[in-house]
């Protein structure tokens, strides 16, 4: 943290910070630009209701965007106005506090994390319902917890300094707010699961990596529950738990759900299909190799094992290279997608319109590759989003 890491740093801090301040313009208009789109560009008959759970995703992740990043370009301002004019603000020295660069910068670091993984609940969302075969159980729920937990992730930021001097009181409050959050997140875990409950599931590629995408969210999101806690995290903070927690929810989800989102998506991004027994063999070693790498940390993290150090007791030797052999595991899931989708972009067999039977505009309104202009007329929304029952019911109709 500033002043250790800004006036007493060897590195090009003003270049640095320049560059984050140039790239905030890029999160804050891509932000409006989803917001505005949004509302008042939809098709007719698209009312908020209708709307694909991936899409109010994306728009409380924009929420964030629009409302966070100007605070860490302020806070980016600062710095450098410390640095060029020696005005003291965040250094002791020049009568600067340093506690408050870490309240500003954890304001919009924290809901930063929800900008990743927002996004990837979407996706999930979207697998869940179009492999099960069933409407998403608690559409409204689902779409609000995402709206929750972009609110929410603005009024927690402090859980990040339960050790750095703050009030007793604003630490119990923030601890308290903290575990708030764990009310959306579960939501949408069990929303899932009463999708899946008694669905026709099929169980296609995209379909395993929101399993993993599920089950490891979980994990993390449970294990966020100790840091929240001041007793514990006392004793966890700065550990490798916080390591195994932060990945968890940032790769086993945020990276998981994108793999899954990629795998869904590819066939109407290229129009070309990809092998389905590799891309399970991917799912397969990602999940076994993350589970091999980054469980065995929570438990050097009860331990006492501190972060960010290269040398560790003899005692804590084997599940480390427990996990360093978990990550060759894991590297291997990740490397597999980029052989054989690069191969199937251009070799693939030729993909239909509508591989998934999913029922969102994106795939019964364009061609797989979309045209130029994504839809040949102007679509007209007339159903409720994921009607896999009334689909099931004119098959019935039909077959009668």
């Amino acid at each position: 943290y500033t002043p250790l890491s800004s006036t007493y740093s060897n590195g090009n801090v003003m270049v640095v910070a320049a560059g984050l301040f140039i790239l905030g313009f890029s999160s804050i208009l891509t932000g409006l630009n989803f917001i505005v789109t949004i509302h008042r560009m939809r098709a007719p008959g698209l009312t908020w209701f209708r709307l694909p759970l991936f899409v109010w995703a994306l728009y409380a992740t924009s929420i964030i965007q629009l409302l966070g990043t100007p605070v860490i370009a302020i806070t980016l301002s600062l710095l450098g106005l410390e640095r060029v004019l020696g005005v003291g603000i965040f250094d002791p020295r020049l009568g600067g506090d340093p506690i408050l660069f870490q309240h500003l910068f954890w304001f919009y670091s924290h809901p930063a994390v929800y900008i990743m993984i927002l996004p990837p609940l979407g996706v999930a969302s979207e697998l869940v319902t179009t492999f099960s075969r069933k409407p998403i159980f608690g559409y409204q729920m689902i779409a609000g917890s995402s709206l929750a937990i972009a609110i929410f992730s603005f009024i927690v930021w402090a859980h990040h300094m339960f050790t750095s001097g703050i009030s007793p009181y604003a630490a119990m409050f923030f601890s308290l707010l903290t575990f708030s959050v764990a009310i959306p997140s579960g939501i949408k875990v069990f929303t899932w699961l009463g999708t899946m409950w008694r669905g026709s599931i099929v169980n296609d590629s995209p379909m395993w990596f929101a399993y993993g995408f599920i089950g490891l969210f979980t994990i993390g999101g449970l294990t966020g529950l100790f840091l929240s806690t001041l007793g514990t995290d006392i004793h966890l903070h700065d550990t490798y738990f916080v390591v195994a927690h932060f990945h968890y929810v940032m790769v086993g989800g945020a990276i998981v759900g994108l793999m899954g989102g990629l795998h869904f998506w590819w066939p109407k991004m290229f129009g070309r299909m990809y092998n389905e027994s590799l891309a399970k063999l991917s799912a397969f070693f990602v999940f076994a190799g993350f589970n091999l790498t980054f469980f065995p940390q929570f438990l050097l993290g009860y331990l006492g094992m501190p972060r960010r150090y290269h040398e560790y007791p003899a005692e804590m030797q084997v599940m480390n290279v427990f996990s360093t052999a978990g990550a060759l595991v894991l590297g291997l899931g990740y490397i597999m997608p980029m052989i054989y989708l690069t191969y199937a972009a251009f070799w693939g067999p030729k993909a239909s319109k509508n591989p998934w039977g999913a029922t969102t505009l994106d795939w019964t309104a364009t061609d797989s590759p979309p045209t130029p202009h994504n839809f040949e007329g102007q679509p007209v929304v007339t159903e409720e989003p994921y009607h896999y029952k009334s689909i099931e019911n004119k098959e019935h109709a039909l077959a009668h």
